[in-house]
């Protein structure tokens, strides 16, 4: 048994026998055998649902950083279906490829089967108004860069905080899962370092040059490389206008 491991045991040793406790999920980079010195570890807690509360924290054990959550299940639950309905499929990636450590009722397993039944399911796509907006966002982050540019200022900032709103945008007009913005250049460029965390539907090659291209680009070149970036990310939702743009939609009468 590695060092690791025993903190971990260590670490479990306080909650496994509480008489709220149902299981634990080790996740994140020692589920995937991708850690590194500078890895925590992470930990998913989950409890009886009338357990009344739920904690997120760190703490040191023998030198290792465990970060860990404690919730109910159907706290679980309900993070699962808010996933679904951004967009965001963390959670079920976590309990469909973790490594149940804990299992008291088969709390965890039911939770597993969940999640992958999840992850098999289509994304379904937002409002064309959800769209929209976010495309007008777009639109006014990338016309607040050109203006920078004239007027002699840096855009680095501008320009970086753009490529991600583009990546998460991307992914919302084409239903692909989001990804953690820390880990997601690497899963766009390294395939072996997408499949351990199981990184199956992932943007087009195309975008993926393009991106790169943002990412290599010097700084003569950015603003040529984010236009061809922000022109294909729109193009793929089928456009915008500036000039016809008409965000309109009903809402309730006071």
């Amino acid at each position: 048994m590695q060092k690791w491991e025993k903190a971990l045991n260590k670490f479990l040793e306080r909650y496994i026998n509480e008489p709220w406790f149902e299981g634990a999920l080790l996740c994140g980079s020692y589920a995937a055998g991708n850690q590194n010195k500078f890895s925590d570890i992470d930990v998913v807690i989950v409890g009886k649902n009338d357990m009344g509360w739920q904690e997120k924290s760190n703490c040191y054990v023998d030198g290792f950083l465990m970060e860990y959550t404690i919730n109910p299940v159907y706290k679980i639950q309900d993070y699962m279906q808010s996933g679904i309905e951004r967009h965001s499929l963390i959670d079920q990636n976590m309990f469909a490829y973790g490594v149940i450590l804990h299992d008291k009722h088969g709390v965890m397993k039911k939770l597993r089967q969940q999640s992958v039944r999840d992850l098999k399911k289509k994304i379904k796509p937002f409002s064309k108004y959800t769209n929209d907006f976010t495309k007008y966002g777009l639109w006014c982050n990338y016309d607040d860069m050109i203006s920078l540019k004239q007027d002699g200022y840096p855009i680095d900032l501008v320009y970086w905080a753009l490529i991600g709103r583009l990546i998460t945008a991307y992914c919302d007009f084409n239903c692909l899962p989001k990804y953690p913005m820390s880990k997601i250049q690497k899963m766009l460029l390294d395939p072996k370092y997408a499949k351990k965390y199981h990184a199956d539907n992932l943007p087009d090659k195309k975008f993926i040059n393009l991106l790169q291209g943002c990412f290599n680009a010097k700084s003569k070149e950015k603003m040529s490389a984010i236009d061809k970036l922000y022109k294909y990310v729109i193009k793929s939702d089928g456009g915008f206008d500036i000039g016809q743009f008409r965000g309109k939609r009903k809402i309730e009468k006071r």
